[in-house]
């Protein structure tokens, strides 16, 4: 069983992608601090690894922060 899960962010936008991830990516780092995962992102493509359970949490995790970029800055 693998310890990596991969998915995309729809659609496809820059800006909102940006605002998800943060200045230098630190958004992500503080959800990889807090689930105990590591995030991989090429565009809106997104692996995580760790435990299942955690990346199953980021997973929706970034999709709900997505759904809120479109309309807030994070």
């Amino acid at each position: 069983m693998s310890d990596r899960l991969a998915f995309e962010l729809e659609p496809a936008d820059t800006l909102r992608l940006a605002n998800l991830c943060g200045q230098f990516d630190e958004h992500l780092k503080q959800i990889e601090a807090r689930l105990g995962v590591e995030l991989f992102c090429r565009g809106n493509l997104f692996t995580v690894q760790g435990p299942e359970r955690s990346r199953r949490a980021a997973r929706r995790l970034l999709q709900s922060l997505y759904r809120l970029s479109a309309t807030e800055v994070l």
